[in-house]
């Protein structure tokens, strides 16, 4: 079954504990924790005290993908505000096997964001190391761009780079998943769909959510 993952940037923020709520009782299976410095990239989104809020009313796992020029600085704050996934950008990275092994050594599962212009040859040696590839199919920063349709190729070339090295590593896709596009992620070998504006809130009511939940569960 394909896991969801809700976009927390896109939640109204005067709503946002009824929004968690309805969200984990839909059967949301994670949270996407947008991380933005406003120098990576140009704006700024939530951080680790919005982490420790949600914590505080919710047991569902968080992934927090870091949009920041320097991560590695930031990897044991986001482990003590109580992330469980902790996904950083390939292009920002250095060494990324040491910042893999960094998260994995704190217990948190290890992700890799890559953007949509970023080739994705360099996966093959780093598919021991990596739990989750968050594709991102949109230029990151802001919710509601256009959906860059060579995506849908860099999700079939990730997947078979994973098959080749054994590996079930997670396929995940952040931008314009919503209906008329998650069918195809999917089937490129998506696994894991990130529901923003497009797909989730601007379409459906918290009282809809385990709806429109189950929909893209359903997919796979």
């Amino acid at each position: 079954m394909i896991k969801v993952s809700p976009s927390v940037m896109c939640i109204d923020c005067m709503d946002m504990k009824n929004q968690i709520t309805a969200l984990d009782k839909a059967g949301a299976d994670m949270f996407h924790i947008d991380v933005m410095d406003g120098h990576y990239v140009p704006n700024f989104a939530l951080n680790g005290d919005l982490v420790k809020a949600i914590r505080r009313i919710s047991d569902t796992p968080m992934d927090a993908h870091l949009m920041v020029t320097n991560p590695m600085d930031y990897i044991d704050y986001f482990h003590d505000c109580g992330v469980s996934t902790l996904t950083l950008h390939i292009e920002t990275l250095v060494h990324p096997i040491r910042a893999m092994k960094k998260i994995h050594s704190l217990g948190m599962k290890a992700g890799l964001a890559v953007n949509p212009a970023t080739d994705i040859s360099n996966f093959k040696y780093l598919a021991d190391y990596i739990d989750i590839v968050c594709v991102m199919s949109v230029d990151p920063g802001f919710a509601g761009q256009d959906l860059i349709p060579f995506s849908y190729d860099k999700i079939r070339e990730l997947r078979t780079i994973f098959d080749q090295a054994g590996k079930k590593t997670d396929i995940m896709i952040d931008g314009q998943v919503k209906d008329g596009t998650a069918q195809k992620m999917v089937a490129s070998g998506a696994n894991v769909l990130v529901l923003g504006s497009s797909g989730l809130f601007k379409k459906y009511t918290p009282e809809q959510y385990p709806e429109a939940l189950r929909f893209y569960k359903n997919l796979g």
